[in-house]
C-alpha cells in the first residue's frame, strides 16, 4: 500500500515538497528505489488506487475520488470537472457545482490562507467551503468556527440566512422595556451585511440595521 509522501513530508517538515520535482520513489512492497510511477517495475505491485503522473500523487484511500484539474494543475478531491466541480478562471480555483449559480467571483481567491487554520488553500488536500461573501476556508474549519460564530472571519458578513434568528431578536426586543433615561434614544450603526449606516433604537447589546433589518451591526 502506498502513502501520499508529499503530504506526509509537509506535515512533518517546516518547508513544502515540490511535487513536480519528484523523480524517484521507493516501493513499500519490495523496497526497490525507482522512477516514480503507479506500479513497481521490480515486483509489479500496484502501488495505489490513484496515481497522477503530473503531481506525482499516489493515494490509496478507499472510497475517495480524486481528479487532476488541468487549470489548477493540481489534484483535487472529487469526481471531476463537470461532474461535481467546475473551475473558475478568475478565481483560479475549483468550486463545487452546487455553488455554480451562487458563486461570488474573487480573483485568485484560492491563493490565500484559510482564515481559521492559516493553511495555504491552493495546495490544501481538504475540501474548501465558499461563504456567501465569496471568502474561502476549509469545510472542516467552517464547521468548527460556526459552532460559536455566524460572521465571516475576514469581512464580518453573515455566513448564512440569519432571518429566523433576527426575527427572534425582534420579538425579544419588542418585549423589553428600557430604563426611562434610555427610552427614545437612537444609536448610529454600521451594518456588516449591507454596508450601510443608519440610526437604530438604542439597546445595550442589539441594534437592527434600519435598511436590511440585520442585527450584524456595530456601533459607530
Amino acid at each position: 500500500m502506498s502513502r501520499p509522501a508529499r503530504l506526509c513530508h509537509d506535515e512533518a517538515e517546516t518547508h513544502r515538497m515540490d511535487r513536480y520535482a519528484v523523480t524517484e520513489m521507493v516501493c513499500m512492497e519490495c523496497g526497490v528505489q525507482q522512477p516514480v510511477a503507479g506500479e513497481c517495475w521490480a515486483c509489479a505491485a500496484k502501488l495505489a488506487r490513484y496515481y497522477c503522473n503530473i503531481c506525482h500523487l499516489l493515494d490509496d484511500e478507499p472510497g475517495r475520488s480524486i481528479y487532476h484539474c488541468p487549470f489548477c494543475n493540481v489534484c483535487r478531491r472529487g469526481r471531476g470537472l463537470g461532474i461535481d466541480f467546475f473551475h473558475c478562471m478568475s478565481c483560479n480555483s475549483c468550486m463545487s457545482l452546487s455553488m455554480f449559480k451562487k458563486h461570488v467571483c474573487r480573483e485568485r481567491a484560492m491563493e490565500s490562507n484559510c482564515p481559521v487554520c492559516s493553511e495555504y488553500l491552493f495546495d490544501s488536500a481538504d475540501p474548501i467551503k465558499e461563504l456567501p461573501c465569496g471568502h474561502l476556508l476549509h469545510s472542516s474549519c467552517f464547521a468548527e468556527y460556526t459552532r460559536y460564530n455566524y460572521t465571516c472571519p475576514l469581512c464580518s458578513k453573515s455566513v448564512g440566512d440569519m432571518r429566523v434568528y433576527f426575527q427572534m431578536l425582534d420579538s425579544l426586543l419588542a418585549s423589553e422595556t428600557l430604563p426611562p433615561e434610555y427610552s427614545g434614544r437612537m444609536q448610529q450603526v454600521l451594518c456588516n451585511d449591507c454596508s450601510k449606516t443608519g440610526f437604530a433604537r438604542f439597546h445595550f447589546a442589539y441594534h437592527a440595521c434600519p435598511h436590511c433589518r440585520s442585527y450584524n451591526t456595530r456601533v459607530i
